[in-house]
């Protein structure tokens, strides 16, 4: 597949939503909080469901991909994303936004195990191909940050949730109309032959999981803290979300630069 064609560019850009719509709470949370008059430290838990889906469902998400196939998981995904984050914009207490998270977590776990898959099988260049999709996930991030803190200011927190969900709902139409259909899921296809042994494949599985938690540990801790951590070290500076936001899309050696 290439890094060119309609379905690579349209699971690229589903690797930014996933980003993207995963870090808006997080983004948004003091204003709620706000609003809701309630202290952000105590609305903060509430995406705790979100994250641990995202982590743990990936191995159903993974499983399912497998045996249904990995062209309806993703329409699921864009899908799930999309309906999940208008319903999360009509939550009215954190009990019912806690709720909506989980559910959008669960259908955020999609992505990697099912998306990245597709986005390599038969690619003639996986390194670049891999490459790409990595970059459009941080660029989810960057984008999250400055349309979230945007829209805060210009709309309300809800339109935060609103304008990605029914994006992502519109790039899973057009993801079922142009991206090929799988003839049988990976389950049913006939197995290829081993190039590697049952003691490489285990190293290489380890060192991968370890990768996956540390790097997933400090992306989790990195991304929910940033934004309460340049509201107290910037009090008085960046008290609406667009500038707040804006910071946040910066290259990490641009903020340290000011929080040092």
């Amino acid at each position: 597949m290439s890094h060119a064609s309609p379905t690579s560019i349209l699971l690229n850009i589903g690797h930014a939503m996933d980003h993207w719509i995963l870090v808006v709470f997080a983004y948004s949370w003091g204003v709620i909080a706000g609003i809701w008059g309630v202290e952000w430290t105590k609305l903060t838990p509430f995406n705790y469901g979100a994250l641990f889906m995202f982590g743990a469902g990936s191995i159903v998400s993974g499983r399912l991909g497998d045996h249904w196939g990995r062209w309806i998981m993703m329409v699921i995904f864009f899908a799930g994303m999309g309906v999940s984050s208008l319903v999360i914009a009509l939550c009215t207490n954190k009990w019912q936004i806690g709720a909506a998270l989980t559910l959008m977590g669960a259908f955020a776990s999609i992505y990697h195990p099912v998306g990245i898959p597709m986005l390599v099988q038969g690619a003639k260049n996986p390194g670049l191909t891999i490459g790409i999709n990595g970059l459009a996930g941080n660029m989810g991030i960057a984008v999250a940050a400055i349309t979230t803190g945007f829209l805060v200011k210009a709309i309300g927190w809800r339109a935060a949730f609103v304008v990605p969900g029914l994006f992502a709902i519109a790039c899973g139409v057009v993801f079922a109309l142009v991206a090929p259909k799988e003839t049988a899921p990976p389950s049913k296809r006939a197995p290829k032959q081993a190039l590697t042994t049952r003691g490489t494949v285990a190293r290489l599985l380890a060192v991968m999981t370890l990768a996956a938690i540390s790097a997933g540990f400090v992306f989790n801790l990195t991304t929910n803290g940033n934004a309460q951590l340049l509201q107290e070290r910037f009090r008085g500076i960046v008290e609406d979300p667009a500038t707040l936001g804006t910071m946040l899309a910066k290259p990490p050696s641009a903020v340290e630069a000011f929080t040092s």
